[in-house]
């Protein structure tokens, strides 16, 4: 009967796992927008300090 109440277990951990994974992309995917959101505004700001000394 061991066995058996050894799978339930395991089924938890893989999704347990895929859960952390998940979070992991979110996270990535959020930082990488964030990234790219605040290298866009720099170059904005490059460009518009750029415009405005001509």
């Amino acid at each position: 009967m061991s066995h058996r109440t050894h799978r339930p277990d395991l089924k938890r951990r893989r999704a347990r796992h895929r859960l952390v994974q998940g979070l992991g992309q979110a996270a990535f995917y959020a930082a990488s927008a964030t990234l790219a959101g605040g290298l866009a505004r720099g170059l904005l700001n490059l460009v518009r300090l750029s415009v405005s000394s001509c």
